[in-house]
């Protein structure tokens, strides 16, 4: 990626949004929670205050269409002239084999086209967000397709409104985990945290069998905003790879143009 370019790289997620931005030769990036108020201003300004000129494009990958639909409006209302480059699976330069192409997360994919940039295939790719996503790419660079499990936020905000004593747990990606938990909290929150290693472990494992490949040897790419707190409980060797989304839109080949879609073809 050229940093004399300047683009906004924006992954707009289930429940946040993270823009990233060359200054100089330093990747900065934001995340900002959509209980923020006003967080496309936030973005925005982001932008403005880390690239004075404001960037010449904008490469958004949204799975959340209302809030891409909020800050295109933002966006525009900001810079009227922008140049907005929506991502699509055609942007993405790895090919696909799954039953349908066109409901592929495209930050699953992202996700798989920059970790095979960075280290041999057959991979691994784990993001840890809203939900944690298990992708394999083969040998060959074909992103094969995956599984989806709930994060850790999902898991105890399940367990503690559908039953009356188990408290709702705070995360802040800090948490420890201890075997066994001595008290309630504890209890929830490691039970949550080692199981989700423990099925990750798994799930590597079953992969490295599906396609014949030594386990020890599969690489293992972690990405996503709780993945600190899993990684220490993994077993298998494994590269942390933060941002890896907003990496991926920045290391994209070429750029469309296209001027800024309207809301609902978002």
């Amino acid at each position: 990626m050229n940093s004399e370019l300047r683009i906004a790289a924006v992954d707009v997620g289930n429940t946040t949004v993270k823009v990233a931005v060359f200054s100089g030769s330093t990747l900065k990036v934001l995340s900002v929670d959509y209980g923020q108020a006003h967080w496309e201003r936030t973005v925005v300004q982001f932008t403005e205050t880390n690239l004075p000129n404001s960037p010449l494009f904008w490469r958004i990958a949204s799975v959340n269409q209302s809030s891409a639909r909020k800050l295109e409006g933002q966006i525009i209302k900001t810079k009227g002239d922008a140049i907005i480059d929506w991502i699509t699976r055609e942007s993405v330069p790895m090919p696909v084999s799954v039953d349908q192409p066109e409901k592929l997360g495209i930050d699953r994919l992202l996700g798989g086209f920059a970790a095979s940039k960075r280290y041999a295939t057959p991979l691994v790719v784990v993001s840890f967000g809203t939900a944690v996503t298990v992708d394999l790419i083969d040998r060959n660079g074909l992103f094969t397709g995956g599984l989806i499990l709930p994060g850790l936020r999902l898991q105890s905000d399940s367990l503690s409104s559908r039953t009356e004593a188990l408290p709702e747990l705070q995360w802040d990606g800090s948490e420890t985990a201890s075997l066994p938990g001595k008290n309630t909290v504890s209890a929830v929150r490691s039970g949550i945290i080692l199981g989700l290693a423990s099925a990750i472990d798994g799930l590597i494992m079953k992969y490295a069998d599906s396609i014949e490949q030594q386990h020890q040897a599969l690489n293992v790419v972690i990405t996503g905003g709780d993945a600190t707190t899993i990684t220490h409980h993994l077993q298998h060797d494994h590269h942390i790879v933060p941002n890896l989304v907003c990496h991926a839109l920045m290391e994209l080949p070429g750029t469309t143009g296209k001027p800024s879609i309207k809301s609902n073809d978002v």
